[in-house]
């Protein structure tokens, strides 16, 4: 696979890569330790919060019980997921409504490692205004900034 560093995501703090000069860039107000999803496997680890403007919220979390090919296999059949790069590492982009809150949302799934990744998300719950395509412009930059320092960990 090629990737900038493979990074174990069962051992990475997803807040470790959110540096005060990227909550400055963004606008991200707080960077804070959540539960994590309980499909995403044992030992996964979520942050997040919201950005200054308080519209969308944010979240990174650990996937550590499946890679690509899980991926595909589950959400690859909820919603179209269309292939980039981030950061140097192949990544995946997914939007949709959120299946909590049914709010605009748009998911960066990064190949972090083999079988795990990393998950940058944005959405809108607060807002009626905003749209997936909204979302996405939020999480693009939060994921290319997330993957440069993933890459040095």
């Amino acid at each position: 696979m090629d990737r900038p560093k493979a990074v174990d995501m069962k051992t990475l703090d997803p807040c470790s890569l959110i540096t005060p000069e990227t909550k400055k860039a963004l606008g991200i107000r707080t960077a804070e330790a959540l539960p994590a999803d309980n499909d995403y496997g044992d030992g996964a680890k979520a942050c997040g919060t919201t950005y200054e403007d308080r519209t969308y919220n944010w979240d990174i979390e650990t996937i550590v019980n499946g890679g690509v090919a899980r991926l595909k296999s589950t959400e690859g059949k909820a919603r179209e997921l269309t292939e980039l790069k981030i950061a140097g590492y192949p990544a995946y982009l997914g939007k949709g409504k959120s299946q909590g809150t049914g709010s605009p949302q748009c998911e960066i799934y990064i190949d972090a490692h083999d079988d795990q990744l990393l998950l940058v998300s944005v959405s809108a719950p607060f807002s009626g205004t905003v749209t997936e395509d909204s979302a996405c412009d939020k999480v693009k930059p939060l994921a290319e900034a997330v993957g440069a320092v993933l890459a040095t960990k």
